[in-house]
């Protein structure tokens, strides 16, 4: 299957009504950390790499998924990231794209550590980020307690995960040799 990596900009309308429906889905209710979502202050409306990223995964003219990073341009590290499922169907073509992104951060954007938090409530994410973990690189930084509210006012503490540039080229160097 192939897909494409976009900046989610070219499809700015349709995206923010992905988002807005995704954002009032109990299963999503952990998804914007800070309980709502503003298409208006979070979608780019134009092209922009040097404080955050929008993008998206595309199939057929059908967006998979979006990905948003939040640069620290004098550390240049990713401070935050989102990222939301709208096809569960083809989590396979939206890994390889997530792959193909870390990629594109610590090898063409030289990223020095890629940083995401999931709240311990969101079971589902916080499982998948542990198996990810394991199985490929980064680690677990610690635990925020109370650090983000769901849409419904419901709180949870949060775990702080990382990825640093060393932990992805030392797993690309053995997945490329074994």
């Amino acid at each position: 299957m192939m897909y494409s990596i976009e900046p989610a900009y070219l499809v700015q309308n349709e995206l923010t009504r992905l988002l807005m429906k995704a954002g009032t889905d109990p299963v999503n209710k952990w998804f914007f950390t800070d309980g709502a979502f503003s298409p208006d202050s979070q979608l780019e409306k134009s092209p922009n790499t040097w404080v955050h990223e929008n993008f998206v995964v595309i199939v057929d003219k059908q967006i998979l998924a979006y990905f948003e990073a939040f640069w620290s341009k004098p550390l240049n590290i990713i401070t935050s990231f989102r990222l939301i499922f709208f096809e569960k169907k083809k989590t396979t073509c939206i890994v390889k794209a997530l792959f193909q992104y870390f990629e594109y951060l610590f090898i063409a954007r030289g990223c020095k550590a890629f940083n995401w938090l999931v709240a311990e409530k969101n079971f589902h994410a916080h499982r998948i980020y542990e198996k990810f973990i394991n199985k490929y690189f980064g680690h677990n930084v610690g635990m925020r307690h109370n650090g983000q509210m769901a849409y419904n006012g419901e709180v949870s503490d949060v775990y702080l995960y990382e990825i640093t540039q060393e932990e992805y080229l030392k797993w690309k160097q053995s997945f490329v040799e074994g």
